[in-house]
């Protein structure tokens, strides 16, 4: 939800009425003023082992070969809650009926939902497009499970017809660069419009001690889902920079160690988007918020990969010349060291992390996406008076 969060809220303060929808709680104090959120509770009380097994079920991911993690995204998670979706979207649309529907890319139900019920659907893509792979081309038997495991789904929930439609083939907004991700020719219907604001975080931080550090400051974040190695990577952190000129904000609940060293500063939850502006460096597993938060701000990273879309990011991120790459199981302090100042000392790094910058800069934004999805509901709208 965060990356569509400043999008609505530019879209309620020019008049729009925006909901938005989802199968876990979330306190209201996250969404825009004058929006809503709807939580389907009753709907969802068979699900709820089940939704918790899920979420939990993430951890795994960093054990997992490719094969298994796209097993464990596709048909452990993504397909199943999209299931659990319909009933509460169905009585949603009951009392309310949106002029379009706007689902992230791996919420399938939203699209889903919208094509049975013939309601106009625009996919946002958080990520570059192309995280999973050409595996049409490149491993046939893989996407042949992919293609049959959509299908199936889509008759689960009554589309019988031919097509794949978990994502809109009218509009897809991807919230990156296309210079970034690399891609020469891009469909008609798909607009890279880079990133977007994410939800306002105004969580309490040592200001003060951050003000007073005079030397190199390094961002250092895991992300939330990652909670079972989360103690082990921070150690290799302190273990690395614990005696060194360098101040690290680490984005990790404190309890996880009784003593943390004098140079970091240590919160549970960051104000991101505004730390990130006073950083020199970013040390992460390479989730897309923290990623484009970086980039955006034209800073060199250290890319951790540890599962999912982390690999095709790093890889990204190397081709663009603004980070390194060290994959997460063949982490060693000393090379974590090593690398943290050569990102620091070495001015290429910080100059290509610019560029990328420019090229976010140059995709729009916010400003952007609003945009694409005013004049999609009124080129939809019309339409559908004719």
């Amino acid at each position: 939800m965060s990356p569509t969060l400043s999008v609505g809220a530019s879209l309620i303060a020019r008049g729009h009425e925006v909901k938005w929808f989802g199968i876990t709680p979330l306190d209201n104090k996250h969404i825009p003023e004058g929006g809503s959120y709807y939580y389907p509770e009753e709907d969802l009380i068979p699900y709820q082992e089940e939704i918790a097994r899920i979420l939990k079920r993430q951890d795994d991911g960093p054990a997992c070969s490719g094969p298994e993690v796209m097993k464990l995204a596709l048909e452990e998670t993504y397909v199943p809650f999209a299931k659990m979706m319909m009933p509460g979207l169905t009585r949603l649309t009951e009392s309310w009926m949106p002029d379009v529907i706007v689902n992230d890319c791996i919420t399938f139900g939203g699209a889903l939902f919208a094509h049975k019920h013939n309601i106009p659907c625009v996919t946002t893509t958080p990520v570059p497009p192309d995280v999973m792979g050409d595996t049409e081309k490149s491993a046939p038997k893989i996407w042949e499970w992919q293609q049959n495991l959509i299908k199936d789904l889509q008759k689960e929930v009554g589309i019988h017809e031919e097509g794949i439609y978990i994502h809109s083939h009218k509009l897809n907004m991807v919230f990156t660069s296309q210079a970034f991700a690399g891609f020469d020719t891009v469909p008609s219907h798909m607009k890279f419009v880079g990133p977007v604001k994410g939800r306002p975080n105004d969580a309490p931080f040592d200001w003060d001690k951050l003000n007073a550090s005079t030397t190199p400051k390094i961002f250092v974040s895991l992300g939330t889902l990652l909670v079972d190695i989360r103690k082990a990577f921070f150690e290799k952190i302190i273990a690395a920079f614990k005696d060194q000129p360098v101040t690290v904000i680490a984005a990790t609940p404190p309890e996880i160690f009784e003593e943390w060293p004098e140079n970091f500063i240590v919160n549970s939850f960051v104000p991101q988007s505004a730390v990130m502006q006073r950083m020199d460096m970013v040390i992460c597993h390479g989730g897309f918020n923290t990623v484009n938060d970086t980039f955006r701000n034209g800073l060199p990273m250290l890319i951790t990969p540890i599962a999912y879309d982390h690999f095709h990011i790093a890889k990204l991120i190397e081709q663009a010349g603004c980070g390194i790459s060290i994959r997460y199981k063949r982490l060693r302090v000393e090379a974590l060291r090593e690398t943290v100042f050569e990102l620091l000392e070495n001015p290429k790094y910080r100059a290509a992390a610019q560029e990328v910058q420019n090229t976010f800069n140059l995709a729009g934004g916010n400003d952007k996406a609003v945009e694409l999805l005013e004049n999609f509901v009124q080129e939809h709208s019309t339409l559908a008076s004719v």
